[in-house]
């Protein structure tokens, strides 16, 4: 029973500890899932407190339809630095071009680089 607790305890320390990092940016953005990219990953974002930024999609994963959100934005993450977040708080970014191959469904999603 013991090392069950102390099972249990750990990966409640663990998830305690795999939160997001505080927002300090004035974009605040909600995370809906990753997405493998060609150099580190995608981020799939709701914009929360600049609706200009971002637009209205019905996403889909594993063509199953994944739900609507009002201001999605693609962040490329070649580092992976924000891998696991469930917020990401940013100032400065600079839009992205849209990849040749692009799935359709995603043409009118902006998709930026975030420079701090």
């Amino acid at each position: 029973m013991k090392n069950v607790f102390i099972v249990l305890f750990s990966g409640l320390a663990a998830l305690a500890t795999n939160c997001s990092a505080p927002c300090n940016g004035h974009i605040e953005s909600s995370v809906l899932y990753f997405k493998q990219a060609p150099q580190g990953q995608f981020v799939y974002a709701n914009v929360l407190n600049n609706p200009a930024l971002g637009s209205q999609q019905t996403l889909m994963r594993d063509d199953k339809e994944y739900g609507t959100f009002p201001h999605v934005i693609i962040i490329n993450d070649p580092q992976m630095k924000y891998k696991g977040q469930s917020t990401i708080c940013f100032d400065e970014f600079t839009k992205q071009a849209l990849p040749a191959d692009i799935d359709l469904r995603e043409k009118d999603i902006p998709r930026i680089l975030i420079t701090k």
